[in-house]
């Protein structure tokens, strides 16, 4: 039987891929599953609008040595969502590693060659945990884990945009709508701006001034240039009722109204 958890693959991923990484419960509910022990550092990457290289870093806190890769993925979106493409864009260096128990090793994620861009690139590096290597008898069920982080080069001009909205602030380029589609309620958001949009802790606060918690956490991306939408677990008929959204932008501080195109009702 494999790994509980397979390495990622070029597919089509909904919610905005957050940094994020997958447990399934079956492993979970079986006592010989061997703990998972790669960790990663940060979760997310900006490359200023000149810079070659950044450092990521991969930890094994397990007892074992494990091997991992890492791919570089570009990260587009369209009408169906997050898609994610091979790239030689950026390189990983090593993109294969193996990392003994209790230690840590830096991987430097290059850019061959700085081009200049009026908006921002987005990428996704995907690393796996890899299986023991063929011939190592495992001691139970490997638990392996994958993550997917955000890479993004800022655009030429531009501070990078993590980490500096302190303080509410409307992002440039944005355009909200909300509505009803099938009988559910659907937010939709466009990003003309240079740089994606990060959207999260989503509430609809009603007319009666209840509030309706529709996503706790990251909600999803709008990279630049693009258009996302999601169905929302709100009832139709409260929604008409009347009320307002209220999400955090990017790395605010604090939630604050969304503005709509189309106002509820």
């Amino acid at each position: 039987m494999p790994g509980c958890l397979q390495p990622g693959r070029p597919a089509a991923l909904r919610r905005g891929l957050a940094p994020f990484f997958l447990l399934f419960a079956l492993c979970l509910l079986l006592p010989s599953a061997q703990a998972a022990s790669l960790q990663v550092s940060p979760i997310s990457l900006e490359f200023k609008a000149d810079e070659p290289a950044q450092a990521l870093w991969l930890s094994n806190s397990g007892k074992e040595a494990l091997r991992a890769q890492v791919r570089v993925m570009q990260w587009t979106q369209n009408a169906d969502g997050d898609q994610l493409q091979a790239s030689r864009n950026l390189v990983a260096s090593p993109p294969m590693l193996l990392i003994q128990p209790g230690q840590k090793q830096l991987v430097r994620i290059i850019r061959p060659q700085i081009d200049k861009s009026d908006t921002e690139a987005s990428y996704r590096l995907l690393i796996d945990e890899l299986p023991a290597t063929e011939g190592k008898p495992a001691s139970g069920l490997q638990f392996l884990l994958s993550y997917s982080l955000p890479v993004f080069i800022t655009p030429q001009g531009l501070a990078p945009a993590s980490g500096r909205n302190l303080k509410r602030s409307m992002p440039t380029g944005l355009n909200a709508e909300a509505l009803v589609q099938d009988d559910k309620v659907v937010l939709a958001i466009s990003n003309t701006g240079r740089q994606r949009l990060r959207l999260s802790q989503l509430v609809f606060i009603d007319k009666s001034g209840k509030t309706h918690m529709l996503e706790a956490g990251l909600l999803g991306y709008v990279l630049s240039g693009n258009r996302m939408q999601w169905p929302l677990s709100l009832s139709p008929e409260v929604f008409r009722a009347g009320g307002v959204f209220k999400i955090r932008f990017n790395d605010d501080a604090d939630s604050q109204e969304l503005p709509l195109a189309r106002p509820a009702g």
